[in-house]
């Protein structure tokens, strides 16, 4: 049986191939792994994207952090890397591994000697003698907090629209698995909080269809995106 099978066009990408995608994708787009709150990250740029503090009563400004991950290392079925055993690579899926750095900004808070105004739905700060350990509200780098994971992913690939609405294929997470932290309902923990964060980060690193075909011809997808023999494949009319 050809290739093409029932189908008039077939294109496929290498793991090997779409790694290197990957790599090219994320050090041209570094903000799509780098997120952090006003005090580490005031703006979004190229290199980083900035979102809201978590809102908590009582700490002016929020709880400050940041997060950072390397680009994810991808190992398309039949599976050649390690694996922990909770998680088993199967037909049409791919497995990732991540490097992710977790923190926080810690420090210390100053007690309004006056008594609490009525909640009236307002958390501003309130005004007072300006504590000179929070003038700028910017924390310096030796007050933040942080930890490094290393995180296994078990997922599929997906059909979508890249930003131009040509076809493109995401990486969707299904499991995430995290070695050897203390005590299991913490691993838990964090292995929830790094599904949201992966769910949404490698959905929104979306590769163009034409990096199957290298440009050489027009693919109406019918078939796929299907994983087999470490490869990427995709089957379709002209």
């Amino acid at each position: 049986m050809s290739l093409t099978e029932s189908q008039a066009v077939y294109g496929a990408v290498h793991e090997t191939a779409l790694n290197d995608l990957l790599t090219a994708f994320c050090s041209d787009r570094p903000r799509y792994l780098a997120y952090g709150s006003p005090s580490f990250v005031p703006a979004t740029t190229v290199a980083e994207t900035a979102m809201p503090a978590i809102p908590f009563p009582g700490v002016p400004g929020g709880i400050q952090w940041r997060v950072r991950l390397s680009t994810p290392r991808v190992d398309l079925f039949k599976q050649s890397g390690p694996l922990p055993p909770e998680l088993t690579l199967t037909p049409d899926h791919f497995s990732a591994t991540i490097a992710a750095e977790l923190c926080i900004g810690c420090s210390q808070l100053r007690i309004d000697p006056k008594p609490p105004r009525p909640d009236k739905g307002d958390q501003r700060p309130r005004e007072g003698k300006p504590d000179p350990k929070q003038d700028d509200g910017r924390h310096p780098i030796a007050e933040l907090t942080c930890f490094k994971l290393r995180v296994f992913v078990v997922g599929h690939v997906q059909h979508v629209l890249a930003a131009n609405g040509e076809d493109a294929i995401a990486l969707a997470v299904d499991q995430v698995e995290i070695v050897d932290i203390k005590p299991n309902d913490l691993e838990s923990f964090l292995e929830c909080l790094m599904f949201m964060i992966l769910q949404s980060v490698l959905a929104n690193i979306r590769l163009p269809l034409r990096a199957l075909r290298a440009g050489a011809f027009q693919l109406a997808l019918t078939q796929g995106p299907l994983i087999e023999d470490d490869q990427i494949k995709v089957r379709g009319a002209f």
